[in-house]
């Protein structure tokens, strides 16, 4: 009889398997690192000045699939910090408008410097939220919104990453690490589609920006799970209802751009029936419609520092555009009356007369002395026996109008000391309750909704943008000018010393608008409206 030994261990050998190497592989952050900086680049050209707008809807595509095919976070921050400095070399160009800096004295070599450091700053500066968003997106275990994973916490990657940006980006509006300059808003890449704008007098301009991200990320989404980029998150669902999830999720970004837009015209349609002159006594009785004009006179800023111009010539063409108007309200840009036109002669003396003689109110934009040091500050000349009201700016330019002591004496425009102020304040006009942004703060929503929830009925906007010349920035402060009008449902008129200002109706149409470095004035119709909206409920905010 034959005996059989059978062994009672079975040897098994492991066999390795290596992934297959392609050209996202998660190890070779080389090639992740150029492909972040040029989609950085090309979803930069979104912003205003570039307008290539529709990019703005597939520009984030690109980041979300090179996260998800990163191997660790520092991998993450990585792709984020390059894509992010490939779109702020880009949106914050119009830093090169401020070359040559002969008016701070500066031999142009010298100028090039600095402004290419400025810039460079800036775009490291920058570039660190993009990282940010990069390693919160990687770290989290996101999942399609419709498939939970009942054996590891997640969060929707519908919902997750918009929240992520929207959060940022309100970071940035009021942490003093980032300079508080959120010009990174995708909202603004939208001022010239109105229906979708609307979303701003809902949510603000963040509300905008994640509906945005949203269609970014279920794109994303999408195409991470059918080409199996996605990483290994521990458990996971079957393939399919991956791709079902994710499907899902851009059909439902569909419905939800749809319901927007739809709302948007609806919107739209309503603000133009109650601003229609032959309605507007019905619809705000308090006020009929009035018109206003806008004096651009044109004074470069070298012609300010080198004085090209005297203070009686500036004094003369102000005084000339202001007096031939026939407007009710006549509205200067930022900084026109300085010490030099405040005295006998000076620009100040010559519009109380005029505001006098002619019934008119003025707002002027000036830069005045106190005794430990300057104030940036918009006033009302008022004939109807108003108390002479202002408004002094709150939040300062960073390296403008605040400066390291250590840096003053080696800049000589800079050495004035500004103060800033520490609460809103409104200008009371005959006709109503006026709320002012000087220069930077009109990116800043907070700044003017504040004034707006205490009863300002028009805003007002002052700047001096001829420090970049004619730069992209020029299209990107109408940009913001056009979504504050929107978010407070008010006219907001924008004036400007060299260009670009306007008049921007409620529903965020830009009535009128002058062209940038010419001399003129613009004049159009304007209402005083007292209604709110939810953004302007959201004291918070």
């Amino acid at each position: 009889m034959n005996s059989y030994s059978f062994s009672s261990e079975i040897q098994v050998t492991p066999v390795s398997v290596t992934p297959k190497a392609g050209w996202l592989d998660s190890q070779r952050l080389s090639i992740k690192l150029p492909i972040g900086f040029l989609m950085g680049a090309i979803f930069a050209l979104a912003t205003p000045g570039f307008d290539i707008a529709y990019l703005a809807w597939v520009g984030l595509i690109p980041l979300l699939i090179l996260i998800r095919a990163c191997n660790s976070p520092w991998q993450s921050v990585f792709t984020g910090f390059t894509f992010g400095a490939g779109y702020y070399a880009i949106a914050l160009s119009f830093f090169t408008g401020m070359y040559p800096l002969r008016w701070l004295g500066l031999h142009d070599a010298v100028s090039f410097q600095i402004v290419f450091l400025a810039w460079l700053v800036e775009v490291i500066h920058y570039s660190s939220l993009t990282a940010l968003f990069a390693l919160f997106v990687f770290c989290l275990p996101l999942r399609p919104s419709f498939l939970p994973n009942h054996r590891r916490p997640f969060y929707p990657y519908l919902i997750a990453v918009p929240s992520i940006w929207v959060f940022l980006q309100w970071v940035v509006a009021t942490s003093p690490i980032f300079l508080g300059s959120p010009l990174s808003q995708l909202a603004y890449t939208q001022s010239r589609n109105l229906p979708l704008i609307q979303l701003a007098a809902v949510g603000g301009s963040a509300l905008v920006d994640f509906v945005i991200v949203m269609f970014n990320a279920a794109c994303a989404q999408l195409i991470i799970e059918t080409s199996g980029i996605a990483r290994n998150l521990g458990e996971r669902t079957d393939q399919l209802n991956l791709k079902f999830g994710s499907a899902l999720d851009l059909m439902l970004c569909f419905v939800v751009i749809a319901f927007a837009l739809n709302w948007g015209n609806q919107r739209i349609a309503q603000i133009e029936d109650e601003v229609r002159p032959e309605h507007a006594i019905r619809f705000n009785p308090q006020t009929p419609p009035i018109p206003v004009t806008i004096v651009q006179g044109n004074v470069s800023i070298e012609n300010e520092r080198f004085k090209a111009i005297s203070p009686a010539e500036f004094c003369g063409r102000y005084n000339e555009l202001t007096a031939n108007t026939s407007s009710s309200l006549v509205v200067l840009p930022e900084g026109v009356v300085t010490v030099s036109q405040m005295g006998q002669g000076g620009l100040l003396p010559a519009l109380k007369h005029i505001s006098q003689e002619e019934r008119k109110e003025i707002i002027y934009g000036a830069i005045e002395p106190l005794k430990n040091g300057h104030i940036n500050v918009a006033r009302l000349v008022s004939p109807f026996g108003y108390k002479e009201s202002a408004y002094v700016k709150q939040r300062l330019v960073p390296f403008g109008e605040v400066v390291p002591e250590s840096l003053r004496d080696k800049l000589p425009s800079t050495s004035e000391v500004f103060l800033a102020a520490q609460k809103a304040q409104i200008i009371r006009s005959g006709w109503g309750k006026i709320g002012v942004a000087i220069c930077n703060e009109v990116i800043f929503p907070k700044i003017v909704s504040d004034q707006v929830r205490d009863g300002a009925s028009l805003i007002v906007v002052l700047a001096n943008l001829g420090w970049f010349h004619n730069s992209s920035l020029n299209k990107q402060y109408l940009a913001c000018a056009t979504l504050r009008a929107v978010e407070n449902k008010r006219f907001l008129v924008l004036s400007t010393n060299t260009g670009v200002s306007g008049v921007i109706d409620p529903a965020g149409l830009v009535v009128s608008k002058s062209y940038a470095l010419k001399r003129g004035v613009l004049t159009d119709t304007v209402q005083f409206i007292y209604s709110k909206t939810p953004f302007n409920r959201m004291h918070w905010l």
